[in-house]
């Protein structure tokens, strides 16, 4: 290895891209942990049950906290600095390091796209659609195993990868990378456009249909994110020694597009807390009161739920006289609670199905 002098000689600097993988790692970091976390409040705020999809959401989540902790060892070892100012034994950490990208990465993208066909399964549950995610599901666990089966035998023996001066040989990282992300972005293209069809066959109005596919689309970004990656990967295999510099824009988008489709299949699971901030009254009560107001009087409430159609009776006759006959207008207001309809006079009396 080149001493230092003999780098500075040779043109390089000590300049260094440390700060675009720290920006990049917490970046993803940030956005997708709290895509799961609002995932998760809106199974709360549901007070639905967590499916299977959501498990498998989490698992991803934490293989991507698994490269995010792999990338910041490498930041420690040498990536993002030049290559000729790494000593000889942050280098061999570094190298071995990286070989765990060949197992996490995968596994991360593996788990998002199974979360995202065992959504699909739960939302469409017709025998077409649980077909075809079946056999992408398939497709997808069998390229992780290959790829985690490859990433073993990246050199032969693998101690090569970080000893250069051991027999053996090593494959070709440019078929590799190939091999890696055209399958990846084949899968991602099939899943995008799978729930179209079914999507717009719902019985829901025109603007849902709408809103699910610009949902579903925004997966359009991971599909541009694995074709960026592939390029850069690409362009690694032909940049020449310099790998702990060269390799930084490969490290921001290994971090970047797992991100991306993790935030992509949480999205659709946030419905229920976009719809209840919209709809979200003037006086917002207390969340920890047991009692809400709602109109001239009061119910007793448990726990949030988004809306609830109102029935308000025009208020002819004394109180306590039948208005089953009286015209009504059906409204939906936020409320607080999960109690039976209600029933609001407009001359002030409130008739709740249960009281407590």
């Amino acid at each position: 290895m080149a001493t230092m002098a003999h780098a500075e000689h040779l043109g390089y600097n000590h300049d260094n891209l440390r700060h675009v993988v720290i920006t990049a790692t917490c970046f993803a970091l940030s956005i997708s942990t709290i895509s799961v976390a609002l995932r998760l409040l809106c199974r709360k705020i549901t007070g639905t049950k967590v499916f299977l999809d959501d498990y498998l959401i989490i698992v991803a989540l934490a293989f991507l906290y698994g490269v995010s902790v792999a990338g910041v060892v490498l930041l420690y070892n040498g990536l993002g600095t030049h290559i000729y100012f790494v000593p000889a034994a942050d280098l061999v950490l570094y190298l071995k390091v990286l070989a765990t990208g060949s197992f996490m990465y995968p596994l991360c993208i593996a788990f998002t796209k199974l979360s995202i066909l065992a959504l699909y399964k739960r939302i469409f549950s017709i025998r077409p659609m649980i077909l075809a995610a079946n056999t992408v599901g398939s497709l997808v666990i069998l390229w992780c195993f290959g790829v985690c089966l490859i990433g073993t035998v990246t050199c032969i023996p693998l101690q090569k990868l970080w000893d250069p001066s051991i027999p053996g040989g090593c494959i070709n990282l440019a078929k590799f990378y190939y091999g890696l992300q055209i399958p990846n972005i084949a899968t991602d293209a099939i899943i995008l456009v799978l729930p179209m069809k079914h999507v717009w066959e719902l019985q829901v109005p025109r603007s849902q249909k709408v809103m699910l596919t610009g949902i579903f689309l925004l997966g359009a970004l991971t599909l541009a994110f694995d074709i960026v990656r592939l390029v850069t990967l690409i362009e690694l295999s032909k940049a020449g020694s310099d790998i702990t510099y060269n390799q930084v824009p490969a490290s921001v988008w290994t971090c970047i597009e797992p991100c991306v489709g993790i935030t992509a299949a949480c999205l659709s699971n946030m419905r229920p807390l976009f719809l209840m901030l919209t709809r979200i009254p003037l006086k917002i009560p207390s969340l920890s009161s047991q009692t809400s107001t709602t109109a001239t009087g009061e119910v007793n409430r448990s726990k949030i739920v988004f809306t609830r159609t109102v029935r308000v009776a025009s208020s002819h006759g004394e109180h306590g006289d039948d208005h089953s006959s009286a015209p009504s207008r059906l409204h939906r207001f936020p409320y607080i609670g999960r109690a039976p309809s209600v029933s609001i006079s407009i001359g002030g009396a409130v008739d709740a199905g249960s009281r407590t």
